[in-house]
């Protein structure tokens, strides 16, 4: 694992060489963790080099962690890039690689292409995840136990969203900065369980897709059903767009046989911004997309099966999976850390 990249590397450089006494030190612990202390006077430079060394990208190096949150936001900050104090770090992630592409001189052709947190890049021409590729995104939430959707507006959820995607050109990348094999880290929590990472990636991939009116059939089997259900009113105009919860408690996933089911919930919004610049929320969906595996088509995922129901209706707090009827049963059904 070497990081090729050279505005990554540039990027790293840049960062782990700061003058805060505290990311200093992180430096220097880095370079001990991965050569397992085996470099007698570590140093700066010594540890850059095997950060460029041993690391599989920058992203995952960001991700660690080690690397607090509070670090990536002040090292953006001396860029003048001033964002929400509430901005997840995986944000804080991508806009840390996005600086470095412009920085660096990366094209925005080629920056659509690479990794915002790993190598593994999956275009959305193709009709779903690998199943022998890694997970690609990493739930904002960091405890399965706490609901993180409930301190987020819906304003700032579909700002959120919206830049995400924007900055993306639509290619996520996720790092399990909470799982197994960190030293130091702790037990994995749900939202890590690798089957709750494919329905999250799957569902954020999946509704890209949907608003921007790609969907083919080289996303479903030949024999998928799909259902939709409205409950609409005659009222509503406009350009419509469905933004999912990708908090834990909006979007996971289950294991029945050989389906994977990912569900989610969200919000349904006209995407055209008013004159105050804010979108107007229309309603909340749910859905529910049952996957397997294809061996004809590189092992992707394709749907088997999917339920869709739009609600529209006045809307004041982001959706949760927990108030949803049509999920409810498959909610219950057992969540263990199985591959999928």
């Amino acid at each position: 694992m070497v990081i090729s990249a050279d505005h990554e590397r540039n990027g790293i450089a840049d960062f782990f060489t700061q003058v805060d006494p505290e990311v200093r030190k992180v430096t220097l612990a880095i370079g001990n963790i991965i050569s397992k202390n085996s470099i007698k006077e570590i140093t700066l430079e010594k540890s850059l080099n095997v950060m460029m060394e041993h690391c599989r990208d920058a992203g995952s190096l960001l991700a660690k962690n080690i690397v607090k949150p509070e670090y990536l936001f002040k090292y953006l900050q001396s860029y003048n890039i001033h964002l929400p104090q509430d901005s997840t770090k995986a944000m804080l992630i991508e806009h840390c690689l996005q600086l470095w592409r412009r920085k660096y001189g990366v094209s925005a052709c080629s920056s659509g292409a690479e990794g915002m947190t790993g190598t593994h890049s999956r275009s959305f021409d193709q009709p779903g995840p690998s199943s022998q590729s890694q997970s690609q995104y990493a739930f904002p939430s960091t405890s399965a136990d706490s609901s993180s959707s409930s301190g987020t507006t819906l304003q700032n959820h579909i700002d959120n969203y919206n830049a995400l995607a924007a900055s993306t050109n639509g290619v996520f990348f996720s790092e399990n900065t909470n799982g197994p094999g960190e030293q130091g880290s702790e037990p994995p929590g749900l939202e890590q369980y690798p089957v709750n990472l494919l329905a999250l990636d799957y569902t954020v991939w999946f509704f890209l897709k949907w608003n921007r009116n790609s969907l083919d059939e080289s996303a479903f089997w030949l024999d998928a059903s799909c259902t939709v259900m409205l409950e609409i009113s005659e009222t509503q105009q406009g350009t419509e767009q469905l933004v999912p919860n990708i908090m834990f408690d909006g979007c996971q996933g289950r294991i029945v046989e050989s389906d994977v089911l990912a569900m989610s919930c969200g919000v349904v919004y006209n995407n055209q911004p008013g004159p105050d610049n804010r979108y107007v929320c229309l309603g909340e969906f749910e859905t529910l997309i049952a996957l397997r595996r294809d061996p004809m088509e590189n092992n992707n995922w394709k749907v088997r099966m999917m339920k869709l129901y739009i609600r529209y209706k006045k809307v004041d707090n982001l959706p949760a999976l927990g108030n949803s009827k049509m999920l409810n049963s498959c909610l219950m059904l057992p969540l263990t850390m199985d591959a999928v």
